[in-house]
This record gives structure tokens, sequence and C-alpha cells, in this order.
């Protein structure tokens, strides 16, 4: 993944931890300015430095030293009742560093899809909970969808076609949000916009242009079939993201309003290929019948 990207969503959580250590800090501020604090919390600190080495040695460690130093701090602490404050991070798994282990950590994740769904039109997501409810004959596609995000993405693609305002752009949305609180890092990209990002890259070969599509973790491309077709370029580049992220066993989900035998005439055949794939491929109908097909 691009280390601009990174940046960008660690900057983020480190103006998170800015402000958290800060606010924690001025609390902290009339018992840290107390002498009698400022002695023993030196003291203490020595103490503990030089127990250290004598366990090294193997020499005796003043352990009721210790102890009774310990205890002189926290009863500072009570009498200024900050004894149990510590610093307000967002994330109490890696306290705003945005890693745990080495690994990334779940919100670094989500900064760097919010980065990601910036512009794009689809920062407000939905959740299944609420949308279910409302879904009536599509409940059954909801409930789908929902288990496959929780899934291992055996079937790597997934196609929602269906007519203009039955709702797979809601679906997606709420498939986006689940991901992302399931740590995965998204993208969504209406497939005009990523037909100009294709227009650009077969100018530019800017590299950079066609990787942000194949970082992500799971990639969607809404509305395919309203991009007009570039020669040279729409179908090249389609497919070579589609076969790239399959590659890399990475899922992709397409929004369409054409059926199969559309996509099977408008596009060619290693792009229909791909997204026809039943081995690899699920393909839902969001037409208000309960059917299902490529699972």
């Amino acid at each position: 993944m691009k280390q601009d990207l990174i940046n960008s969503a660690l900057s983020v959580l480190q103006e998170k931890r800015f402000r958290a250590e800060s606010e924690y800090k001025e609390k902290m501020r009339p018992l840290f300015e107390d002498e009698r604090f400022s002695k023993v919390n030196s003291a203490y600190t020595k103490i503990v430095i030089e127990n250290a080495r004598k366990e090294v040695s193997g020499l005796k460690k003043f352990e009721k030293i210790e102890e009774n130093l310990k205890k002189e701090l926290e009863n500072l602490k009570k009498e200024y009742g900050v004894q149990n404050l510590r610093p307000n991070y967002s994330c109490q798994k890696c306290k705003d560093t945005g890693y745990v282990d080495g690994q990334m950590c779940s919100c670094l994740k989500t900064e760097i899809s919010k980065i990601l769904l910036a512009g794009s039109g689809f920062e407000k997501l939905e959740s299944f909970e609420n949308s279910k409810k409302t879904s009536g004959q599509l409940s059954k596609h909801y409930e789908i969808m929902q288990k496959w995000c929780a899934s291992d993405f055996k079937k790597d693609l997934v196609l929602l076609s269906g007519p203009t305002g039955v709702g797979k752009t809601h679906l997606i949305r709420c498939m986006a949000k689940e991901l992302i609180d399931r740590a995965k890092v998204v993208k969504i990209v209406t497939a005009f916009h990523a037909n100009q990002d294709f227009r650009e890259f077969s100018k530019t070969q800017n590299e950079e242009i066609i990787q942000k599509y194949l970082d992500c973790e799971v990639l969607f491309i809404d509305d395919l079939g309203t991009e007009p077709l570039y020669k040279n370029v729409t179908m090249e580049c389609f497919y070579l993201i589609l076969n790239e992220r399959r590659m890399r066993k990475l899922p992709t989900v397409i929004t369409t309003n054409l059926d199969l035998a559309d996509i099977e005439e408008r596009y060619d055949e290693r792009i229909f290929s791909r997204i026809a794939d039943r081995e690899n491929s699920i393909t839902l109908l969001l037409d208000g019948a309960d059917r299902r097909i490529g699972n």
C-alpha cells in the first residue's frame, strides 16, 4: 500500500493521540506541580532502575523501598483524585499509534478507508441492522451479503444486478460499513469515475492511478455500464484490475443495471469470464424476486 496513504491516516491518529495526551497532562498538571510528587516520583524512578540492575546482577533488590515509594505515589494521586486517570485514546488497542505487535491496527485501516472514500460520494455508509428492517423482499439478499462480508471470500467477485432504484447502491453502503467494522480497507468508486482514472492512466502511464484499485482489500465499483467505452482503455484497464485482484485473492463487488447477457454483449470475453465465473463469483439479481445465481 502506498506509504503516503498510510502516513495520511497515521497523521489523523497522531492528532487524536496528541489531544488525548494533552488533555491527560492538563488534568494531571496540579499533581505534577506538587513538589512532593516530583520528589517521590524521582526517587521511585531511581529505585526501579537500581533494582533492575541488581536483578540482572543477581543481587538482592530494595523491594521494600520500591513498594513504599509506589504507595506514596498512589496516595498523592488519590489526594488529587487522579488515581484512575488515563489518557482517553480513541483506540485502546494501539493507543492511537496505528500498530499492534507490528501489525496495522483496525483503527488505522478504518482511517485509510475514510481517506479512500473521501470525495467519492460514499462517505455516508449504512448499517445492515437498520437496513434489513426496511429491505422488504430484498431482505434475503441483505442476509446473503452480510454473511459474505464475514466470510473468507472464496468467491471473490460479487455482481449485484438489477434495475435503477432497486437498492443496489444502498446495499453496498451496508457492505462497506460492515467490512470497515471488520477492519478491512475499502474503496468505493463509480464506474464512470474509474473510467476517468483509466483514461488518465492511458495518457500518463502513472502506475499510482491503477495501484489504488489494487491496494485496497475490498473494491466496490458502482453502476457498471454507465461509463463510456474508450478504445484501448476501458476494457484493458478494467480487465487488468479484475484479473490482478483475482490473482491476489482480493474481493471485488460490482453493481450494474445490466444482466449477464448485456455484460457479455457490452464487454469482451475476458471481462465477462471473470464476472460470470460460477466457481469464483456470485451474482445476485435485485429485482424483488428471491433469485440467486452462482452459489
